[in-house]
């Protein structure tokens, strides 16, 4: 039986570990980074509801003291930047601890997630008014420690590769049960036929593994700047596609009205979100475009 070794324990992570460790494994980095901008959605969202509603909306004393007084500018900043230090060390915690049988708190820090991405949601919802609020968040905190609760009980690190092996393994067991089914409702003289049909997709399929794979010199440098020109492409695109989004959310006549200084309201602050996010898209494609080019499982180097 496998014993709990200290190092797999909270209490002998180092500093420099908890804000590092994340980083060295690249689906929990990606899943840092995926859940790292929910403080700043939160914060921000807060503030929209203080301006639309009043303090009366926040029920943490403490918040709506910070945000009623003249220091909501570093309430704001603390609370953009605490969730994304809290997520970054809980990933550390996770690779730190995920071998120990013992003294591992992997379900609450899954729940301490999903509290906040369910606030989070919370005031997004409330602001847009599209359906209930505590609904809509309880949904989304639930959906989200059932996903991230799921990932961090894992021993094993998440691939690609083992995704599609994972997915291959389901289809070939549905595939597998098919063709029992269709052996049990065979007349009798019909079994030649199934036999044939079996042999011949099992010779596709060896054919298939058989086949060596072999990649040029000249194959690698065209994917490689395939990956570049889209990278390129997309850097170039992206200044046009934010100014189709002002076109089309009417922050851009809102400008030509007004002045070059648009105001917190219903019409710019949604535009805002809608062109921050789609920023935070397009520079992600455009790393993963070029870390891509530069792959050494594809052979990039």
């Amino acid at each position: 039986m496998q014993t709990a070794e200290k190092t797999h324990k909270l209490s002998t992570m180092t500093s420099h570990q908890m804000f590092t460790l994340w980083w060295k494994e690249p689906w929990v980095r990606n899943l840092v980074l995926l859940l790292s901008p929910v403080g700043i959605i939160d914060a921000t969202f807060t503030i929209l509801l203080f301006g639309q509603i009043g303090a009366e909306f926040e029920y943490n004393p403490f918040v709506r003291a910070a945000i009623q007084s003249e220091w909501w500018g570093v309430w704001f900043f603390v609370d953009a930047i605490s969730f994304f230090l809290f997520i970054m060390m809980a990933g550390s915690y996770y690779l730190h601890t995920r071998r120990s049988l013992i003294d591992n708190r992997i379900g609450l820090v899954s729940g301490l997630v999903a509290i906040r991405v369910g606030l989070a949601a919370h005031n997004v919802i409330r602001f847009f008014g599209v359906f209930p609020a505590v609904f809509g968040g309880l949904m989304i905190g639930l959906f989200t420690f059932i996903i991230v609760d799921s990932l961090l009980d894992r021993t094993s690190d998440v691939s690609w590769h083992g995704f599609k092996q994972w997915w291959m393994h389901k289809v070939d067991r549905r595939h597998d049960e098919k063709l029992m089914k269709k052996a049990k409702k065979l007349k009798p003289g019909d079994e030649t036929q199934l036999v044939e049909k079996i042999e011949r997709e099992i010779d596709a399929e060896i054919t298939e593994v058989e086949e060596p794979v072999t990649s040029s010199t000249q194959g690698v440098w065209r994917k490689r700047a395939l990956y570049i020109l889209g990278a390129v492409a997309l850097f170039i695109i992206m200044p046009y596609f934010l100014v189709f989004i002002g076109d089309l959310t009417g922050v851009t006549a809102f400008r030509d009205i007004y002045g070059p200084l648009v105001f917190w309201n219903k019409l710019s602050a949604p535009a805002f979100l809608i062109g921050f996010f789609t920023i935070c898209f397009f520079t992600a494609f455009i790393m993963y475009l070029v870390l891509k080019s530069f792959e050494v499982q594809e052979g990039a180097w």
